[in-house]
């Protein structure tokens, strides 16, 4: 019986936690949010992380419960139901390809472009992600090794760039006066949404529980580690260019932290930013088609999606179908929408909604579950319990309410994250009925677990199978 290889130790563990957060878009919004609310867009920043911790520590205790790749969709189905289930998955990582990761290969393309002026965009968008296709399908351990190599590499060059700002080192221009608060507090609060998004997406670890070595372990500090070392070197880059530029060009710029490094740095300052843009990308678009593919294979195997996404490739025992699904995905919006940087912002928020919503469903998750299973085992659990969930619960609402300070841009990103909504609960709706599932009666745990076991798959060649142990 073919199953997912547990290869990955906790440096594969953490770069996979870290590298969808690590990425173009997150450090466009790092740059706009520090010309918005000045250097105290640290304060902002240092609640999100503390918000995105409490959430990490729920989806720890979930995994160490249901250790399975279909994650957020396996606790919920046993929590709320299918249709929850189908919400809470396709809401948060279904949108987010459909979404951002066309807007990510689109920032890698035009960081190239910086670089090289007559360069296709399109062609470099969909060269990175036929790469990362091949990476994925080929193997966890190929991935494993890249996304090292990735998420590493960019985090310690931002962090170094950050220090030769902070102590004037290298340094081209002398600093410009910038004041700390300049937008006032309620600023600062209403940047919370765009704090969160350094740091969202930090779970996605979680989907590759079964291929994580001690995951009771690695996955909680994978996740704690990713988000505090992101603090820092945002706040390092952050602060410095903050201090080099003129607020109003980083808050309405495409390419604020390229600016920044080139103010502060000078043209190689711009180049070394480019680079790492380009790999962000890169990284984001890696653990996209290593994490999300996982999900929609866990709700196939659970029938909540069709039974081809849980089809595991008999050698490379790698989700195929999904990964290509995936594929197809960040490439359709590539051709069909004009990706400006305006619309980025959009398509960044709009994700960031129904991401949240996602992450109030497993907040509830592990209340339910506390509640209606008091008893069994828990190799992980979430301190401070419920304290920590309700606090999560009422952030994530916060987030939703103040996703943008401007109206018009909120308008368009509550449209198109309410549309993004309503076909995912029709889908729901429809398919449960088709299937004759009941749609919000919980699964027994027991039940999931012996389900979660049997990984039966007929399109998997019994010679090339190997056994479970």
């Amino acid at each position: 019986m073919v199953t997912l290889k547990q290869k990955l130790g906790f440096w594969q563990a953490y770069a996979t936690a870290t590298g969808l957060v690590v990425a173009g878009s997150t450090m466009v919004t790092l740059g706009n949010s520090m010309g918005l609310a000045g250097p105290a867009f640290i304060v902002s920043t240092f609640l999100a992380m503390i918000i995105s911790i409490i959430i990490a520590l729920s989806y720890a205790e979930l995994a160490s419960i249901l250790p399975g790749a279909g994650m957020i969709g396996d606790y919920t189905t046993v929590a709320m139901g299918k249709f929850m289930s189908i919400v809470a998955v396709l809401g948060g990582y279904f949108v987010l390809v459909a979404t951002v990761g066309a807007a990510e290969t689109m920032t890698a393309g035009f960081a190239v472009q910086s670089l090289l002026p007559d360069i296709n965009l399109t062609l470099v968008a969909v060269a990175l992600l036929t790469f990362f296709l091949i990476v994925n399908l080929l193997g966890v351990e190929v991935f494993g090794s890249i996304q090292v190599f990735l998420t590493l590499g960019i985090m310690i060059t931002l962090a170094v760039l950050g220090l030769f700002g902070m102590f004037d080192l290298f340094t081209a221009n002398t600093r410009v006066p910038v004041e700390f608060n300049p937008g006032g507090w309620s600023t600062v609060f209403q940047s919370l949404a765009l704090g969160i998004w350094l740091f969202i997406g930090i779970e996605f670890v979680v989907p590759m529980v079964e291929e994580v070595k001690e995951p009771n372990k690695n996955i909680p500090r994978a996740m704690i580690f990713g988000l505090i070392s992101i603090f820092v070197a945002d706040m390092l880059f952050g602060q410095a260019i903050a201090r080099y530029i003129d607020p109003n060009i980083l808050a309405s710029s495409g390419t604020p932290q390229i600016e920044g490094a080139r103010a502060m740095l000078g043209s190689a300052g711009a180049t070394v930013m480019i680079i790492i843009t380009i790999f962000a990308a890169a990284s984001s678009i890696n653990s996209n088609f290593a994490a999300v593919p996982r999900m929609f294979y866990g709700l196939a195997r659970d029938g909540l999606l069709p039974k081809v996404f849980a089809y595991l490739h008999p050698k490379f025992r790698t989700p195929w179908v999904s990964i290509i699904t995936v594929y197809l995905l960040f490439c359709l919006p590539i051709f069909v929408l004009q990706i400006t940087s305006e619309m980025l912002g959009v398509l960044v928020l709009s994700a960031c909604t129904t991401w949240l919503i996602s992450y109030i469903i497993a907040q509830l998750d592990v209340i339910i579950l506390r509640r209606r299973y008091a008893e069994i085992e828990r190799p992980f659990k979430s301190p401070f319990y419920p304290y920590t969930q309700i606090i999560g619960i009422i952030a994530c609402l916060y987030m939703i309410v103040t996703i943008h300070p401007e109206m018009a841009m909120k308008v368009q990103i509550y449209a198109i994250a309410g549309s993004f909504m309503l076909g995912i609960c029709l889908y729901a709706f429809f398919w449960l009925k088709y299937k004759n599932e009941s749609m919000f009666k919980p699964m027994d745990l027991s039940e999931k677990k012996v389900t979660m076991k049997e990984e039966v798959d007929e399109f998997l060649p019994e010679l090339e199978a190997e056994p479970k142990i």
